[in-house]
């Protein structure tokens, strides 16, 4: 539970994200920034928790990745220990600033951590950043449970202090959501305290000038010879000998698949537990390879190690078999099941049970039960906003006015506007890709160009396409659907509201923004005001040139707490004698409170947040508050 990653002693039931942020705390943290993204949301919600209840350390959520790296880094130039958080495809946006960062090193202790997501949970891709360890030329390490979460957060600190060198900790979904019992060691007692710049200026050391970076990058090199020597001796890449027939090479929550595949199997095999990726030890690995017959490497998605492993075998001449994607799978996460089935195959025996018959049973269980897509909550102000949307771009199409619209659409809770009735998103990349890819629609298409972004993912990244719109005169809307939060990862706070974290901020009009950026036709309207966010939606689809709409209306979750903290109860809608069964309200407007009962629509009282959109879309004036 939250509150017991701040006990001072003894074992806590810990999520793996929140035992990361208590090896943050236990490492004697000064600074934690993070822009929130599943599965990583839990360490920034965890610290805030401490900070508020602490008070010892900076927390903040940064406006983005590169953003939250580059506060990080500048508080370990200082000689401070700070660590930033985000899912994998944030480090995509912090990249710039990290391989930089590689170079100068720190003077502190500075810790990154990537939350990857194999099997695409909740992300758009399945990239594996142990690979940007590699580019970047900085240690990646990577726990197997949630001690070692604890334990090699606090490690990673030590590791970066003592080699002034940007650590990655790299988690992953499985790991970041499990839950386990964690030793814990005492929290330091510490007053925050700033420093003197004059202690820590070092111009040749932190700008980044040709001249300077030529001479960094080779003592960075040297760095990194002096890291792999270290972990070659570190308990956390460590051999567990077996009859030397077959050895196995795995990293992460792979070591647990394999302990248990191979006494499943009844093998004595030998495992090398690999948890520095980058640098790999290689003399530990060429001696492991010794001292098997065959060897097969362990690893979900990418051969990252498969390959360095192959190459030591070559390069050291040892003959040994090198096996790894050619008997397990290069995508999505492993399970027990995966792994013996592997290790059964390279060899030839018999699995411990027959796997594919449990599967096949799972998956007839499985559509048993009925299916449950994802959906927006009942009130969700996204569902009037884009129900708003629609009929505007129905209505112009009727009047002629326009022939159809393309729809690019962004990363977060409304980009299940591709759902119907709605069918309104018809790109999503990355986070503020909608307006740049609406731009580059816009030079090709002869459709009008819609392009819809949350107000979190607007700080975040798209404010430089909109000003960019501006600037080559792009013909396209942007409607800012703005719910006053960062509504996916857990309601964590951005640039437009009243705070950053642990402390209050200057809240930032996202209408002031979009004007200052030359914007000429802004407006702003109440989600739930449908009758006017679709004329004005199709006003701004009308105009020639850049136009905003900003929907605004808050979470309904967020609304629904509210109102329960002030103690006042939401009043249910219900469907009176006067519906005539035109089914607008299904067919037109998705909302899971409303149902279809006997042939008749009904709405469900317990989901129902009252937000009344149904009731002003329905054309009987059939619907009614109870």
């Amino acid at each position: 539970m939250l509150k017991d990653v701040l006990k001072t002693s003894g074992k806590a039931f810990l999520l793996g994200n929140e035992a990361i942020a208590r090896g943050a705390l236990e490492a004697n943290i000064d600074l934690f920034s993070c822009y929130p993204g599943t599965p990583s949301s839990e360490i920034g919600d965890t610290l805030k928790f401490a900070c508020k209840k602490l008070g010892n350390f900076v927390m903040e959520y940064s406006a983005n990745e590169k953003v939250a790296v580059e506060v990080a880094a500048a508080a370990a130039f200082a000689g401070k220990r700070s660590m930033a958080a985000m899912k994998h495809v944030g480090i995509n946006v912090a990249s710039d600033t990290l391989f930089s960062l590689a170079y100068t090193g720190v003077s502190g202790a500075m810790v990154v951590v990537t939350a990857d997501d194999p099997s695409m949970h909740s992300s758009q891709n399945e990239q594996d950043n142990r690979w940007y360890g590699l580019s970047m030329k900085l240690p990646v390490i990577e726990p197997s449970s949630v001690q070692e979460a604890k334990e090699f957060t606090k490690f990673c600190f030590d590791l970066s202090s003592e080699y002034e060198i940007p650590v990655l900790l790299r988690t992953y979904t499985r790991l970041s959501h499990m839950s386990g019992i964690v030793d814990l060691s005492p929290l330091p007692e510490r007053e925050p305290e700033k420093v003197s710049w004059k202690d820590y200026r070092n111009p040749k050391k932190y700008v980044v000038l040709p001249a300077h970076a030529r001479k960094l990058k080779m003592e960075l090199l040297e760095k990194l010879k002096r890291v792999e020597e270290f972990l070659a001796k570190w308990n956390g890449n460590r051999v567990e000998s077996g009859d030397g027939k077959l050895g196995v090479v795995a990293c992460g929550l792979s070591y647990c698949y394999v302990k248990e595949a191979v006494n499943r199997l009844g093998l004595d095999a030998s495992i090398l537990k690999i948890s520095s990726p980058n640098p790999l030890p290689e003399k530990l690995v060429a001696d492991f390879l010794t001292n098997v017959e065959k060897a097969l490497v362990v690893e979900e998605v990418d051969p990252v190690l498969e390959l360095q492993v192959r190459a030591i075998a070559q390069k050291e001449k040892l003959g040994v078999e090198v096996h790894g994607k050619d008997v397990l799978p290069s995508s999505y996460e492993y399970s027990v099941s995966v792994v013996e089935k592997g290790i059964a195959k390279l060899c030839g025996v018999e699995t411990s049970i027959d796997y594919d018959l449990v599967e096949k049973r799972g998956e007839e269980l499985s559509r048993m039960a009925p299916p449950r897509p994802p959906v927006f909550c009942p009130g969700c102000p996204h569902s009037a906003t884009f129900y708003a949307l629609r009929r505007a771009v129905e209505e112009l199409k009727e009047e002629g006015v326009i022939e159809d619209c393309a729809f690019t659409g962004d990363i977060g809770c409304y980009t299940l506007g591709i759902n119907r009735p709605y069918s309104a998103v018809d790109t999503c990349v990355c986070m503020g890709a909608s307006i740049g890819i609406g731009c580059g629609l816009s030079y090709v298409l002869k459709n009008k160009v819609v392009a819809t972004i949350g107000d979190s993912t607007f700080f975040h990244a798209g404010i430089p396409p909109l000003i960019n719109a501006v600037h080559t005169k792009r013909d396209i809307t942007v409607v800012v659907l703005d719910n006053s939060t960062t509504g996916m990862t857990g309601h964590q706070p951005h640039p437009g509201t009243d705070e950053f974290g642990c402390g209050e901020g200057k809240t930032i009009d996202i209408e002031d923004v979009v004007r200052g950026a030359g914007v000429e036709f802004v407006e702003v309207v109440n989600s739930y005001s449908v009758e006017k966010l679709k004329d004005s939606i199709k006003r701004a689809i009308a105009y020639s040139g850049v136009a905003v709409v900003i929907s605004r209306q808050k979470c309904a979750i967020v609304r629904r707490r509210e109102a329960k903290r002030k103690g006042k109860k939401l009043k249910p809608y219900r469907i009176n004698e006067n519906c005539d069964l035109c089914m607008k309200c299904v067919k037109e407007f998705s909302c899971p409170a409303i149902y279809v009962e006997n042939g008749k629509p009904e709405i469900n009282p317990s989901l129902c947040v009252s937000c009344g959109v149904c009731r002003r879309i329905c054309p009987a004036g059939a619907i009614e508050m109870s």
